[in-house]
């Protein structure tokens, strides 16, 4: 057999590294459109996600939607192997949702500042920034997940721990914490009930306790494991469930027996729109029209949103206008606007009679960039020199968180504690004013700002939360809508009907005075601290098997 010539050796040397180049190239093409399908189906994964959580938040209330939302995220994310895939697949979901649930913000912005670039800008990076708490939730269950056995308490205590954060950052310096995932239940009596316990925070975690149980069935998990967490899952539903409908029966005969009972005219007058066009002189004559369906009605308590008229309540012609109304129909009344005191300027609730303000309160957490500017002392050139001002003023926040005011009628006196519009979103003060004594809330809140979108409702469903939490009745007056009260159940007994209408609402509004605190009311936020250690916790010691099994050797 003849020998090959060198000719001939590095000719087949060629045909083979050509041949493997090819064959790499084609490796690689094939690589990147493996990528790109694999990009594409996490993306339409999480948009399904996105559509059945955010179902549950628009106008037509679908609350099994978070249900089958959470789960088919939870199976999702079970079976990610790399935190790259985890955290996009994340940030998509909370994107997604975010812009969903937050839709109205463009319509909102553009109303106010005719910008449309702003407009979308607001609604994408607010959307964009709250999609942090996705993108964290999927960072640190990357490693719990691997502490199988715990799988779904951890999920729960981890999505607790974040929503909780969220809401420390908002109330110690700003945020926007609009978005809790209970708030989807809020038309599911039994279940919400534990909120008297846990706050909302609860809700969240039965929601993501029991959805993650359920994914793992459908997981690569030990058969024991499959069986703990379906029944775990099960029990904690079934006894939260059962638990509410007996809170539900018990609260019942307590506000059935020896009820107090005041007659009280919620006032929604739609002038939110004469004001913003300079027409508040109009706003007069509205609110004397208004007053005229409380004629002989024997009204013995008068509740008026913010901003009714222009101005500060505390004004001479507006305490006239209102102590005029209170002589006329021998009725106090509660009107929300600016109040000027002390040389400061507050957005405030004050308390009338025909004497003029016996009491009011002022608003301890303001809206930023709307009611005040952030960093002003050390931002203060940069703002002036970009021609920054706030929406609606530089107002002052207040000191008393706590505040309760006195409703005195005849020979009875009733505590009752005023909030004001964006302090909805905040537990820690309506518990404060609920361990003051507060035997109601009065929330009063201009919504004309959402214009018809769904953020009005949105907002209001927010309060059903309050109620529970601090077994305590809510009346809320808005100057477009929509106004309601909320019983201590969480219940909505009475619900203005479109938006942008003038509205009066005159009822019997009964509820039990009660000295008891609930559990919530009293000791706060134990259970969502409770979820941050167990978070803490899981996550420590899966890091440590992670680093062990990867880097010990």
């Amino acid at each position: 057999m003849s020998k090959k010539s060198k000719t001939e050796k590095e000719g087949e040397l060629t045909l083979i590294t050509k041949d493997k180049n090819a064959k790499d190239k084609k490796n690689i093409f094939w690589v990147i459109v493996s990528a790109l399908l694999k990009g594409l189906i996490v993306a339409l994964s999480a948009l399904a996600v996105a559509l059945c959580l955010g179902a549950s938040f628009l106008v037509n209330n679908k609350y099994l939607g978070v249900w089958i939302g959470i789960f088919l995220f939870a199976v999702i994310l079970n079976n990610f192997k790399k935190l790259f895939l985890n955290l996009f697949y994340c940030f998509i979901v909370g994107f997604a949702f975010n812009l969903i649930l937050l839709c109205w913000i463009y319509p909102t912005v553009q109303f106010g500042t005719q910008d449309q670039f702003l407009s979308y800008l607001s609604l994408f990076g607010l959307s964009a920034l709250m999609a942090l708490q996705f993108v964290l939730f999927g960072f640190f269950y990357f490693y719990i997940k691997n502490l199988t056995w715990v799988l779904p308490l951890g999920a729960a205590s981890l999505w607790v721990s974040l929503e909780f954060l969220h809401q420390v950052i908002a109330f110690y310096l700003f945020a926007f914490p609009w978005f809790m995932l209970g708030y989807s239940q809020f038309e599911n009596l039994a279940l919400i009930q534990i909120s008297s316990v846990t706050g909302v925070y609860g809700i969240s975690f039965i929601i993501i306790f029991c959805c993650f149980s359920l994914a793992c069935l459908f997981g690569k998990y030990k058969k024991c494991q499959k069986t703990l967490f379906l029944i775990s899952a099960i029990i904690l539903f079934v006894l939260n469930y059962t638990l509410g409908k007996r809170e539900i029966h018990k609260q019942l005969d307590f506000e059935n027996t020896y009820p107090s009972k005041i007659k009280v005219a919620l006032m929604q007058p739609n002038t939110h729109g004469l004001i913003l066009i300079g027409k508040g002189e109009d706003a007069y004559s509205v609110l004397d029209k208004q007053t005229l369906a409380l004629a002989e009605q024997d009204v013995e308590f008068i509740i008026w949103p913010e901003t009714s008229l222009e101005g500060s309540f505390t004004s001479e012609r507006n305490q006239n206008f209102l102590r005029n109304i209170s002589k006329t129909y021998n009725a106090p009344q509660i009107f929300g606007g600016s109040e000027v005191k002390n040389g400061k300027l507050y957005v405030g609730a004050g308390l009338f009679n025909e004497g003029g303000v016996v009491d009011s309160y002022q608003k301890n957490k303001l809206v930023p960039f709307g009611e005040f500017l952030p960093f002003q002392k050390i931002l203060s050139g940069f703002y002036r020199d970009k021609g920054i001002t706030s929406l609606t003023g530089n107002f002052s926040a207040g000191k008393d968180m706590g505040k309760v005011l006195n409703l005195s009628l005849q020979n009875s006196n009733y505590p009752f504690a005023v909030n004001i519009c964006f302090e909805s979103l905040f537990p820690k003060i309506w518990r404060e004013q609920a361990k003051e004594g507060a035997q109601f809330f009065i929330n009063i809140s201009n919504d004309g700002w959402f214009l018809k979108t769904a953020a009005p409702l949105q907002h209001l469903r927010i309060n059903v939360f309050r109620a529970i939490e601090n077994r305590r009745p809510i009346l809320r007056a808005t100057t477009t809508g929509y106004s309601a009260w909320i019983d201590s159940l969480g219940k909505i007994r009475f619900m203005s009907g479109k938006l942008f209408e003038q509205e009066t609402a005159i009822f019997d509004f009964k509820f039990q005075t009660r000295n008891k605190k609930t559990i919530y009311t009293k000791y706060g936020d134990v259970f969502a601290l409770i979820c941050v250690f167990l978070a803490f916790s899981f996550w420590a010691v899966a890091v440590a098997f992670y680093i062990q099994e990867n880097y010990g050797k």
